[in-house]
């Protein structure tokens, strides 16, 4: 007696779960992460336009926090650095914890274009609450979640 044809699909159904990537332990916050493949910031940094207009999961070091309302976060990885912001903007939904700078993060969004100018560069210095080095031209990462893995 043959098996249901359904059958013959079962194993690739389980398989194709398996694949699926698991997010470590850690705290979130924001919007739900979906688990999928972990991309070191520094490989971002090579290409940033490959990266532009579709969601990613990076993984990078805090290395300065608004330290005034949590609306940024700079992360860092292998001399590469970003801005990081959250999609709601400042004073929106979430904050980043004025104490994550030196911590591993995930962080769930987009990348995107963007110069900003010498009065912007200004009030992060200040909002960081010491020495901030900020690229004026380059990218951000437009932040939906981020776990916090230590």
């Amino acid at each position: 007696m043959k098996p249901p044809h359904f059958l013959l699909f079962v194993p690739l159904l389980l398989g194709a779960c398996a694949a699926t990537p698991a997010l470590p332990e850690g705290r979130p916050i924001g919007e739900p992460i979906a688990p999928r493949e972990v991309v070191a910031f520094s490989v971002v940094d090579t290409d940033p336009p490959a990266y532009f207009d579709r969601v990613v999961l990076v993984e990078a070091r805090v290395a300065a926090v608004c330290q005034s309302s949590g609306c940024w976060m700079q992360v860092a990885d292998r001399g590469a650095t970003a801005m990081v912001r959250w999609e709601t903007g400042c004073g929106g939904k979430y904050a980043f914890p004025h104490d994550l700078a030196g911590k591993r993060v995930l962080i769930q969004g987009s990348f995107y274009p963007r110069t900003l100018s010498e009065d912007e560069v200004a009030h992060l210095e200040v909002e960081s609450g010491g020495a901030l080095e900020v690229r004026r031209e380059g990218y951000e990462f437009n932040a939906s979640g981020i776990l916090i893995l230590d």
